[in-house]
């Protein structure tokens, strides 16, 4: 049903990261075998060197009634996109300029880097465009076309480089550049993962009590009096989600044209039983105190969550504590540190290694997820090859240590694979970034109360950051460092956090239970085949795979039938128990 042709940069293959990751299945294509029978629709990823032959057949394909979607490239199809190329982009964002489907609901600035500058001819449809950092307009964004008897649309940046430069950032070699309104001084001589942001300081992120575009009135209506203790500044946060609304822009754009195909595009949803996301609380053993632990581990237990405690080297806890944290059903991981510059406690590929070995000494755990202590971070993805080779599985430093990072500073919720494109070979490392929105969260009276830390956060904040990652379906992930649980505010802080969690219908899960699920998630392959008149999926799993939440897509006119909506489209669901082969008709 669908057919993927990637270009040939090292970052066009990450729509096979975004595609698999939505639960879309798709088949590797070459423009020579596409029929609009077979596979209605074709999206070209990137930058790809097409023969005449080749042109020629995507035109002759879309004619026949496919429905291309190309992305970040014209790649010498101008007059079939009906587009005029007029150079590349370096970066700009995207701004929704004609209601459609494809962008509705999208909240973010859409900052994008990469990609083409063009302008739409004929009779082709802009509905979105780009526009620079002082709101000129650069060229248009989103073309769609009528030909023949298909369909052509066109998205001007390049999604795909975007999401991944925004994830992985730049090479950390020295301290970033702080925010111009002091709130993340992140210049503090410490090399951590902030200091690779590329989001911008001034139009990514959210202003509380300000009309923003990307603010919430009802959001502003109750929390503008919030602001930071002591000072006539509002809180500034990065607080919407870019990187998984770019994906999103992606998969509307599929939706859209399987809808006006009336496709039944099938796919497997995010999350088990059909969760609409979930939530995942972490603590830093910082000090490595037992009676805070069993404080926080207390708390925890009469919440009726499981966390993940990440254990800091060297000390660690007693035996017995680290059994009832287990018991608990919580999660031991490592908190590496290569901060405090002891010959064990440096950045390197050996201390990390010691110090998991340490911990599974300690605790009879091999630590499957980490977090480094104080967000500590060099080059770019050195540290995600480490953690590959030595079988941690997740990693979650990815996140901000000032009261000005909080939020999405790395571009969203959904988890994410590393692309390793430094090396002669571009590749996807076996590790899964969960990104960290921010760390220990109090109640709002008392910031307002003036009781201020640089990175305290008012529930508030937390509630508005909660409230995204549902409406885009990732993973809510909050930090409660046991060392600052008897901090004043901080328990009802936590209480209330769990409670609008339950509330928005998610379900707070530990690191390793996150990552079990979407292993098993990815095992099961998908096929869509057309047998006579008919559309047939089939889904094969190695292994049974418990509360599987099959989707497909539905037409406009029975939205009101659906079952649940994925970025604004409808789609019918099923929830399975998938043990060996299940084949059934999407439609």
């Amino acid at each position: 049903m669908l057919g993927l042709i990637v270009g040939e940069k090292a970052t066009d293959q990450y729509a096979v990261e975004i595609l698999t990751h939505a639960g879309i299945p798709f088949r590797a294509v070459m423009p020579k075998n596409l029929h609009p029978e077979r596979m209605p629709i074709c999206l070209l990823a990137g930058q790809k060197s097409l023969t005449t032959e080749e042109r020629n057949r995507l035109q002759w394909f879309v004619r026949k009634g496919g429905s291309l979607i190309a992305v970040g490239a014209t790649n010498g199809l101008d007059d079939l996109l009906g587009v005029q190329f007029g150079g590349e982009l370096e970066q700009g964002w995207i701004h929704l300029t004609s209601p459609h489907p494809i962008g509705n609901g999208l909240q973010s600035s859409l900052h994008v880097f990469g990609g083409v500058v063009v302008k739409a001819k004929g009779d082709s449809q802009t509905i979105a465009e780009v526009v620079n950092s002082n709101d000129e307009v650069l060229g248009d964004a989103i073309v769609i076309r009528e030909f023949g008897q298909g369909q052509v649309i066109f998205i001007a940046p390049d999604l795909m480089r975007s999401i991944v430069h925004i994830q992985q950032g730049i090479p950390v070699t020295k301290d970033g550049t702080p925010a111009p309104d002091g709130s993340a001084p992140i210049d503090d001589g410490i090399l951590k993962t902030e200091d690779g942001h590329v989001l911008d300081w001034q139009r990514d992120r959210t202003v509380l009590g300000r009309e923003t575009r990307s603010e919430g009135r009802e959001f502003k209506a109750q929390h503008s009096e919030l602001s930071t203790p002591n000072s006539e500044q509002p809180w500034v946060f990065f607080g919407q989600p870019i990187a998984d609304e770019l994906r999103a822009l992606l998969l509307q754009a599929i939706f859209f044209a399987a809808q006006q195909k009336k496709l039944p595009l099938p796919m497997i949803w995010f999350w088990q039983n059909g969760l609409p996301a979930v939530g995942l609380i972490s603590h830093d053993t910082d000090g490595n105190e037992p009676e805070l632990a069993k404080e926080l581990l207390q708390m925890v237990q009469q919440l009726g969550i499981a966390t993940t405690w990440c254990v800091l080297y060297p000390g660690g806890y007693p035996p017995s504590l680290y059994r009832a944290i287990l018991d608990a059903g919580c999660e031991i991981a490592l908190h590496f540190d290569a901060f405090t510059g002891t010959p064990f406690t440096t950045w390197s590929k050996r201390n990390l290694r010691i110090q998991r070995q340490w911990l599974k000494d300690a605790t009879g755990v091999a630590a499957v997820s980490n977090k480094n202590h104080y967000t500590r971070w060099e080059g770019r993805l050195e540290f995600f090859r480490w953690c590959e080779e030595l079988g941690i599985r997740v990693e979650q430093s990815k996140g901000a240590s000032k009261r000005g990072t909080i939020g999405f500073l790395f571009g969203g919720s959904h988890p994410w694979r590393p692309l390793d494109d430094e090396g002669d070979r571009t590749k996807f490392l076996n590790v899964t970034a969960i990104n960290l929105f921010s760390q220990d969260m109090v109640a709002d009276e008392v910031v307002k109360g003036g009781i201020f830390h640089p990175a305290i956060v008012p529930i508030s904040i937390g509630g508005w950051l909660l409230q995204q990652t549902v409406r885009v379906s990732g993973i809510a992930h909050f930090l409660f460092h046991p060392a600052h649980i008897c901090r004043q505010g901080t328990k009802a802080a936590l209480e209330r956090l769990v409670t609008l969690g339950h509330e928005s219908g998610i379900k707070w899960q530990t690191s390793k239970q996150i990552i079990d699920w979407l292993e098993q998630r990815r095992s099961v392959r998908q096929v869509v085949e057309k047998i006579g008149n008919k559309w047939l999926w089939r889904l094969k799993a190695a292994k049974p795979v418990e509360g599987l939440t099959l989707l497909r897509l539905l037409p406009a006119e029975k939205a009101h039938s659906a079952d649940r909506f994925v970025y604004g489209f409808p789609f019918a669901q099923s929830i399975v128990a998938l043990e060996g082969e299940l084949a059934s008709e999407p439609g």
